[in-house]
């Protein structure tokens, strides 16, 4: 265990280095944009991270770090978008087909399109990575404007949050954040999956419970009447 910690904390210094040489460069802004909008396709690096150290360095150019990096990562997230959708077209219908998975297919292609606003907007919160979302969205074929709206107010207001955050308090919060990351990561995923359960399974079953009720009071009704 000590060893992977070590290893991670070696790999987040190199990572760190890299993006204090590259903020006080000339092509800053570019490497942000470069950052984002591959973050949001493959890219384990991501723009969070660049986006702290460019606070510290210039927190004056916070206008032109957020409207870059928020272009760059919804970019990115279309892009994405458009690459499940094209690996659905090419084969997904098939291997679902050939699985049997059409029933379930349907089912949760019915619970991303209705939620997939909502769900995108809270994902950013979550320390799960927002490709999964953008991916499955595409592949699942929810609609598009809800999709980029949740994606650009849930990513836009962490990144805006980052930079003020950063930008106020200095390198002393992202201390803190990193010390107590898996905790807010836990309690994170805790609320998410919370929300998750009651809004998507408990609510919903409550809902067809009192819908059949009033049908059987209404035959118990007319079979008591009858006799």
């Amino acid at each position: 265990m000590s060893w992977v910690s070590e290893n991670l904390s070696t790999a987040r210094d190199k990572s760190w280095a890299w993006f204090e040489q590259h903020a006080h460069s000339k092509h800053a802004l570019i490497w942000l944009a470069i950052i984002a909008y591959t973050d949001a396709i493959f890219s384990p690096i991501v723009p969070e991270a660049f986006l702290a150290v460019l606070m510290l360095v210039r927190p004056d150019r916070w206008k032109q770090y957020l409207a870059t990096v928020i272009v760059s990562t919804t970019l990115g997230a279309a892009t994405a978008y458009c690459i499940g959708a094209f690996l659905f077209n090419t084969f997904g219908a098939t291997v679902i087909s050939a699985l049997h998975l059409g029933p379930s297919f349907v089912h949760a292609q019915q619970l991303i399109r209705g939620h997939v606003f909502f769900a995108l907007a809270l994902a950013s919160f979550t320390p799960l990575p927002d490709k999964v979302f953008t991916y499955s969205a595409g592949f699942l074929g929810a609609h598009f404007l809800p999709f980029i709206a949740g994606y650009i107010l849930g990513r836009g207001t962490r990144m805006a949050v980052i930079a003020y955050v950063v930008g106020r308090y200095g390198r002393g919060v992202i201390q803190i954040v990193n010390q107590y990351f898996l905790y807010i990561a836990i309690f994170t995923v805790a609320l998410f999956t919370s929300y998750a359960i009651v809004h998507w399974h408990v609510l919903p079953r409550r809902a067809h419970v009192e819908r059949f009720q009033p049908a059987t009071l209404n035959v118990s009704t007319s079979t008591t009447l009858q006799r």
